[in-house]
């Protein structure tokens, strides 16, 4: 008997289920990764990342989140000088070094592979490493898609894609401002050149997530530029300059609801150096396209792991723990709270591998221009889906531990939680999303062809009704008439395409 409690009760049983190997647990993930015939070598590779988001990952990410674990900005110091230090745990240090340092953005391996192992990561929450990940994915794609005519963007890129567990470089990016939140054409921090292709940008940025990553893109408007978006500028700005803090100040950490460990600052950039990505008028349009959809498929990605994970975690208290003679598993509604979460779990990840590939084929494809309008639109109503409704499946699983799902040291339920729910203030809310989608179905010609389009992602699982919801959507004469219609079907729209993945996946196809 185990005296540490006065009963001799003990949670061994439910424990021992929490471990093991994700990526070998997860059927629905080894079917998406078998159209891709993986070699053995990448196979291996996701089988240790399974383990290590099982293991090492998983009990780094509970402790970080221990309130003396947060981050913190260090201490002015006595020589009058603001600080430009954030400092990290070990833990999240070592996390970090064992992501980055994994061989991830390595430029030939294959896509599904690489969202595999995000996916993973994802399933301990943002932990301080899953916001970096998503980040430096959009910085490596921006650079290397906009930057590679300059030395220093390439330096990057071979900095990033070499990097190593002993010595690793992420990234992160800065768009957001004080007066404009998502309305990025509204940003006022200032850019002026320099010489030698270099400029100096100055003014305040409102939300930097992830702000110890080495290199940072920053959005600003053009010195001489013209007003509106066409006026605002994309700048790789490393974090240090010659061994230094690159003009920058600390003012404070946002004191968030959800991704505590994740240090989320604002940020005063005083003459920062940095250089353009791209043509510097197509700053806005290319940080949309790139840096953010990049942004958008982590967070669909993050909300089937979060799924994964807390259907897995109720499973496993579930078949452990009895009440009222019986395991609680076996009472009727509460298995049918269990039903509903495996199912719900297998729809998120199964929508999400499928609108990985069709953002990835897009980006191979630009020139099938259907199929790239439909990766376009699919994105954004599946981030703003899933991401809305996220917060309600890791709660339904945190019910199934009645008491003990709301001690935070007991699961990993509550930061869980809270973390889902700031997926969706990533890179835009549900409504700025649908409503992008809709506006994109406007501008691209969709309207006297809805069937032949939606047929491109729901295949045979278009219902009778959608083409022609879709067609009153768009024909409406009243703009917040057509909006409101389109709010209502893209959620039904995406249920069908989660329908339709799943069903291949089990399928073999």
């Amino acid at each position: 008997m185990d005296h540490s409690s006065p009963t001799g009760y003990v949670f061994d049983d439910y424990l021992s289920e929490l471990g093991g190997n994700w990526f070998e647990q997860d059927a629905l993930l080894r079917a998406w990764l078998d159209r891709s015939r993986l070699d053995t070598a990448t196979t291996d590779w996701l089988r240790g990342f399974g383990a290590a988001a099982a293991g090492q990952l998983r009990e780094r990410a509970d402790a970080v989140e221990h309130r003396e674990n947060l981050p913190f900005v260090a201490e002015r110091g006595p020589y009058n000088r603001a600080s430009s230090e954030v400092v990290l745990p070990a833990a999240t240090r070592q996390s970090l070094a064992e992501i980055h340092g994994s061989g991830i953005w390595r430029a030939e391996l294959d896509e599904r592979a690489r969202y595999a192992a995000v996916y993973l990561i994802n399933q301990n929450g943002e932990a301080g490493t899953a916001c970096s990940t998503a980040c430096t994915d959009g910085l490596i794609r921006a650079l290397r898609t906009y930057g590679t005519s300059d030395a220093r963007s390439r330096v990057a890129i071979e900095e990033l894609e070499k990097s190593t567990v002993e010595q690793w470089v992420h990234g992160a990016q800065f768009v957001t401002e004080v007066q404009g939140g998502s309305d990025a054409a509204t940003n006022a921090l200032r850019a002026e050149p320099l010489r030698d292709g270099l400029w100096a940008l100055s003014g305040q940025k409102w939300f930097c997530s992830n702000c110890t990553a080495d290199y940072w893109l920053v959005t600003g408007r053009v010195a001489g530029g013209p007003a509106g978006h066409r006026g605002i500028g994309l700048f790789c700005v490393p974090r240090l300059w010659e061994g230094a803090p690159n003009g920058h100040r600390i003012l404070r950490l946002k004191d968030k609801l959800g991704t505590r460990a994740l240090p989320t600052a604002e940020l005063d950039l005083e003459g920062a150096i940095g250089w353009p990505v791209g043509a510097v008028d197509s700053g806005l349009k290319n940080t949309v396209a790139t840096v953010l959809v990049t942004s958008r498929i982590h967070n669909i990605v993050a909300a089937a792991g979060f799924a994964r994970r807390a259907t897995r975690e109720a499973h496993a208290y579930a078949g452990f723990r009895r009440a009222f003679g019986r395991r609680i598993a076996e009472h009727p509604l509460l298995g049918e709270s269990l039903r509903r979460l495996s199912d719900g779990a297998d729809r998120t990840e199964a929508g999400a591998f499928a609108t990985v590939d069709a953002w990835t084929h897009s980006l191979v494809r630009p020139d099938d221009e259907d199929r790239a309008l439909w990766a376009r639109v699919l994105v954004s109503i599946a981030k703003a889906v899933t991401t809305r409704r996220v917060p309600n499946h890791v709660y339904e699983a945190m019910m199934v531990f009645g008491g003990n799902g709301i001690e935070e040291r007991f699961c990993a339920l509550p930061r869980l939680w809270r973390d889902a729910a700031i997926l969706e203030t990533w890179e835009g809310p549900y409504t700025l999303l649908l409503m992008q989608a809709f506006g994109d179905l406007l501008k691209f010609g969709v309207k006297g062809r809805e069937r032949s389009f939606l047929e491109l992602g729901l295949g045979d699982h278009l219902a009778a009704d959608d083409a022609r919801e879709l067609t009153e959507a768009l024909g409406a004469a009243d703009e917040s008439e057509g909006a409101l219609r389109w709010g209502e079907l893209a959620p039904k729209l995406y249920a069908r395409f989660e329908a339709r993945a799943l069903a291949e996946l089990v399928d073999g196809r």
